[in-house]
């Protein structure tokens, strides 16, 4: 089968793109073609590089939502645009797989989709509102982003159960002849014991950790939504009380300063250090004893995943335990005021070991690569029953 994956194109380094390239990956080890279709915006070469180790990449002029003046309400009237439904065609993909960030981004793409004779889905990562965010004129932008995405023709993805919610009840009334939310769980590869030994063992050794050492991590882009300075909180909180605890952030971004700035104000640089954007956290993960995950929301977060993929127990606010609803004890969760209330429960070695055990066997059961890529080959193959599965 050819699946061409169409970007929005907000960036390289969010779980989007890292949801492209597993997907893309694993998809074309099985046999498929895959191509990536973005814009020649310099923030998407990343992602465009990595996809073009296993696929094609087909790059456009094409300007992101918010990289526009008018953000969506341009798209409120969608023009066509012959150049990009050429570059769609001349691939000649069985299927169009649209992968959006939130509702109100790539409208235009959507649009443009109905003119293409293949199915097409649209995978929608973050189903929360422009109104309930608080943003700018977020009414009618939603109104604006209901009426693009009920228009849409093809199936809509949601990658978490919580998220198919959410997106359902947004676009009601549904027309279920015209229209079907499908929800299909992000996931991640879980590690082989001997690799994750040994990918340990290195990367404590080129971090100067003692044996005694505990290594608390964090991955993620330094955003408000992700709170990374919640992230220095906590760990000033328990550095107390564990006092052989290191602390580690990676990634970059917009707070990166200011994160600098408390971490000097504090005097905890021996303790709490900071990597830029990383192409490759699994050395880090292997290395790591816990796993602080202080975002405010999410869609279903990779790098979360991941930690628990590699049996590290993990930190989550409570606001994000709310959207996950994941099942009791294989998260702890920490309050995000000045009590803490919660992460005490961290210092006990068996309580760690009991939540990585039981995040660990989560991953197994819902969350595996595996079982994201088998049922996205099957809702291909349903769409284009001319093709079995391979």
């Amino acid at each position: 089968m050819k699946i061409l994956f169409v970007s929005s194109s907000s960036g390289s380094r969010g779980g989007g793109e890292l949801y492209l390239i597993y997907l893309g990956q694993e998809l074309a080890r099985r046999g498929h073609l895959v191509g990536l279709w973005c814009s020649q915006h310099w923030r998407m070469d990343e992602l465009a590089n990595s996809f073009s180790k296993f696929g094609e990449v087909l790059r456009s002029p094409y300007l992101n939502t918010y990289d526009r003046r008018l953000r969506c309400f341009g798209d409120a009237f969608p023009h066509f645009n012959k150049a990009y439904l050429s570059q769609w065609q001349n691939f000649q993909p069985d299927i169009l797989h649209l992968n959006k960030q939130n509702l109100e981004d790539g409208l235009d793409l959507l649009a443009l989709s109905k003119h293409l004779s293949v199915p097409c889905l649209a995978t929608v990562h973050i189903t929360q509102t422009q109104t309930s965010l608080g943003a700018v004129l977020g009414q009618l932008r939603d109104v604006i982003a209901k009426r693009a995405l009920r228009r849409f023709h093809g199936s809509l993805v949601a990658i978490s159960e919580n998220r198919a919610q959410e997106l359902t009840q947004f676009l009601l009334p549904l027309n279920s002849s015209v229209q079907k939310i499908v929800k299909i769980d992000n996931g991640v590869s879980i590690p082989e014991t001997p690799e994750r030994l040994a990918k340990r063992q290195a990367t404590r050794s080129e971090l100067a950790l003692q044996p005694d050492e505990i290594l608390i991590l964090a991955v993620g882009r330094m955003e408000a939504q992700k709170q990374p300075l919640l992230f220095l909180q906590w760990a000033n909180y328990l550095k107390q009380s564990i006092p052989s605890a290191r602390f580690l952030w990676v990634g970059d971004g917009r707070l990166a300063s200011v994160w600098d700035e408390w971490v000097m104000e504090h005097q905890a640089q021996d303790y709490i250090q900071r990597l830029g954007w990383q192409n490759d956290v699994t050395p880090f993960l292997a290395a790591a004893d816990g796993f602080f995950h202080p975002a405010k929301f999410e869609g279903l977060p990779f790098a979360l995943l991941e930690a628990m993929a590699w049996s590290l127990p993990c930190v989550i606010t409570p606001s994000l335990a709310d959207e996950l609803k994941f099942s009791p004890g294989v998260c702890f969760i920490a309050a995000d005021h000045q009590e803490f209330t919660g992460l005490e429960a961290l210092m006990n070695h068996t309580a760690r070991e009991t939540v990585a055990i039981a995040g660990h066997e989560l991953i197994k059961q819902r969350f595996s690569l595996e079982s994201m890529v088998y049922k996205y080959e099957n809702l291909y193959t349903s769409l284009t029953p001319a093709f079995p599965v391979l």
